[in-house]
């Protein structure tokens, strides 16, 4: 007997597709409509058109004209672009300066939101654009640190900065490559850039005449030197109208001269000065504060040494202001730089009550230190003098109401923010070098104009696109300053 649709007897085996209820009609076979290669072929072609749109296209259709702010690179920084894209240097560290980057302005004081014209012209572009961030922004790098700071930096990041992510770079580059490569960061940053180049440059003339130090070790040399020695006191010649430090004073602000710490002197601030010290600071200043960090080879001056009680206490420029300016500002010249868009305000004024302990032994291991190991420094009878009769507190040159335009004084007020016009002072040098802020504007506007001249010769003599006309100067407002 079938079964109720008279299919098969009940019991037999089913054979072929199920059955279906009577009077319906089975669907019929699908087909696929596009088939493989066809859905490659169009994949290919939505991916191509995509890349033509969002890259060939812009590239060869986007065309601004070079901004103020644009300056060619020199053949040595040319070449240093090509290492910094080749190992990949742009994958973590930008080259475009945005407002809403969570890493914007903290480390430097001066930043600038970049313009299109920033990217003119073949040496320059495409740029090199970060992605995940996991460094810095270098779109601004340029002037920020001295070379010396540089290589020491490349050669292990642990020695600038001992929480830097950043793996060494000391198997990697040879000594001429790792210059090529510290002269592009140095000239990447356009004309303003280049401006506190030239500053940085001069200041760092400047110290070293004053302090009697040799230049610095180029490449990675000072890994396998000696870390430098001063000249022997007999081979400067300090004036004897003018006190000792005057030049050392002259980069820091003369407001901060005479400043006290405004916290107290507690166990508690001091260990966690302490603690901000072991944390940031050892890398160049070392584990003992004596300035013979591992990065002190590579420096010229070398770091501060902090273990003279003589110095705490009874320095002229040793001050708890001075040293508070130095690390919120830096001191151009010399590898310190600025803290003060990683630290607090209390913070960095715990570290200087804390450097006024470390001549009684407070970086010794397990040392807690306590405020009887705190040094009060005091001004001298010189100081005062000074700054009653030559550069006095009250003729800070901030508090001058005409403004300055002229970009090359603006930053010889920048580099020495302890001079005004009318200071003329001379170095502890054998020949007693001037130092004033109108020379400091000259020499500074003679090196920028000699590597901007370089540069475009070197741009002309690759073939670059260039502006239609060559601008050297700068605009009348930097861009970043």
């Amino acid at each position: 007997m079938a079964d109720e649709r008279g299919d098969r007897p009940p019991g037999e085996p089913q054979e072929g597709p199920p059955p279906i209820p009577r009077g319906w009609q089975r669907h019929p076979q699908e087909r696929m409509l596009i088939t493989p290669l066809m859905a490659g072929l169009g994949g290919l072609l939505v991916f191509f058109v995509v890349v033509a749109v969002v890259v060939w296209l812009p590239i060869h259709t986007f065309d601004p004209p070079a901004s103020a702010d644009w300056a060619p690179l020199s053949n040595q920084a040319h070449s240093g672009r090509d290492l910094f894209a080749s190992n990949g240097c742009y994958v973590c560290h930008s080259g475009y300066s945005r407002p809403q980057d969570v890493r914007e302005a903290l480390y430097f004081l001066y930043p600038k939101v970049s313009q299109p014209g920033d990217f003119y012209g073949s040496d320059q572009s495409p740029n090199l654009l970060g992605t995940e961030r996991t460094g810095p922004d270098l779109s601004q790098e340029s002037g920020w640190h001295p070379d010396d700071w540089q290589f020491a930096h490349f050669y292990d990041p642990r020695y600038m900065d001992p929480r830097s992510l950043m793996p060494d770079m000391k198997a990697l580059f040879s000594d001429t490559q790792v210059n090529q490569l510290v002269a592009f960061v140095e000239q990447r940053s356009g004309k303003s850039g280049l401006l506190r180049y030239a500053g940085q440059v001069y200041a760092k003339h400047v110290v070293l005449a004053n302090q009697g130090f040799p230049e610095p070790y180029t490449g990675f040399q000072g890994a396998h030197k000696p870390i430098v020695e001063p000249l022997p006191d007999s081979e400067l010649n300090p004036p004897k109208d003018q006190l000792e430090e005057a030049p050392n004073l002259s980069q820091i602000d003369r407001s901060y001269w005479l400043s006290a710490d405004p916290l107290p002197v507690t166990q508690e601030n001091l260990f966690r000065g302490k603690e901000i010290f072991l944390d940031r600071c050892v890398g160049c200043h070392g584990l003992k504060g004596n300035g013979k960090g591992p990065g002190a080879r590579f420096l010229s001056p070398p770091p501060a040494d902090f273990t003279s009680a003589d110095d705490a206490c009874c320095g002229g420029d040793t001050g708890p202001g001075d040293f508070y300016y130095r690390i919120l500002r830096g001191w151009t010249g010399t590898a310190m730089e600025n803290f003060g868009d990683r630290l607090s305000v209390n913070d960095i004024w715990r570290v200087v009550l804390f450097l006024k302990t470390i001549p009684n032994g407070t970086l010794e291991a397990n040392r807690i230190p306590e405020p009887k190991d705190f040094i009060v420094w005091q001004p001298s009878a010189e100081l005062l003098a000074w700054v009653k009769s030559e550069q006095k507190l009250t003729d800070n040159v901030s508090f001058d109401k005409k403004q300055v335009t002229d970009p090359f004084m603006q930053e010889a007020m920048r580099v020495f923010p302890g001079l005004r016009p009318s200071d003329h002072i001379v170095l502890n040098d054998k020949t007693n070098t001037p130092l004033s802020l109108e020379a400091a504007a000259a020499g500074i506007k003679a090196i920028y104009e000699d590597m901007l001249d370089r540069a475009w010769s070197d741009a002309k003599s690759r073939g670059d696109k260039l502006p239609p006309a060559v601008q050297k100067e700068i605009p009348p407002e930097v861009p970043g300053e």
